[in-house]
């Protein structure tokens, strides 16, 4: 593996697509500034940098290795083990740049303009979940960003998969087969328990399914997450093998 053919291939990544980094990063900056200057939906709009890397990372291999005027994956002499070490970096830089982004517009709405602006906005609006710091409203649980990782991964392995519409498809596939397994244990469950839903209301009232509360998923589930991230970065590079040109 080539460090420089790695730097390579970043350098030739942002000159192909320059434009669309700016404006997604002015996206970024400029919807938080907005949020946190008039007290638009901060509650809502946190979610613009997750949703614009999701979009890197579900159109990524479309615009660098499907499309005829791309270059850097044709042209430079890179191993695929190089090619996949720089697509999953390019998704995390592309990220932490966005969140930075994110960050510095609420921050600077919220803190810079709003003041100038003297609105006579209540302190109390800004409280979302029963906090009020900005850090804390742009922050989400942990498990959201191991659902956002696993999405990412996804869309990243959808990416190179699908010929066209990657997005589009790939978020399809990825709804039909959680209605597919929701279903596959509805019927489990109903077949299992076939006696507890015939039985009294009362009877039935007092007992309680949540598998979420077993032991094994209360401490160990951020094992699922990165066994599916493993799973989804596996397949990338595999197709990524069998797309060698």
């Amino acid at each position: 593996m080539n460090i420089l053919n790695i730097t390579n291939l970043f350098r030739a990544y942002f000159i192909e697509n320059k434009k669309t980094l700016l404006i997604c990063c002015l996206i970024s900056f400029g919807l938080l500034a907005f949020a946190f200057t008039v007290n638009t939906m901060p509650e809502i709009l946190p979610i613009t940098p997750y949703i614009i890397t999701l979009w890197f990372a579900g159109s990524f291999f479309q615009s660098s290795l499907k499309k005829n005027n791309s270059t850097h994956f044709f042209n430079l002499p890179v191993s695929n083990a190089e090619k996949f070490i720089h697509s999953v970096l390019t998704i995390i830089i592309i990220g932490a740049v966005i969140h930075l982004l994110s960050f510095a517009g609420a921050y600077t709405g919220y803190y810079l303009i709003h003041p100038l602006l003297n609105n006579n906005i209540e302190e109390y609006q800004w409280i979302v979940n029963n906090k009020i710091a900005v850090w804390d409203q742009l922050l989400m649980q942990k498990e959201a960003y191991w659902t956002y990782s696993v999405g990412g991964t996804a869309l990243l392995f959808g990416s190179i998969y699908f010929k066209s519409k990657a997005i589009i498809k790939s978020v399809g596939s990825g709804l039909g087969i959680l209605l597919g397994i929701s279903f596959y244990f509805l019927a489990l469950i109903s077949i299992t328990f076939r006696a507890l839903f015939n039985a009294e209301p009362l009877y039935r009232s007092s007992i309680n399914i949540n598998f979420s509360d077993t032991p094994f998923l209360q401490e160990y589930y951020f094992l699922i997450p990165i066994a599916l991230i493993v799973f989804f970065l596996s397949l990338t590079y595999l197709r990524l093998k069998e797309t060698e040109v």
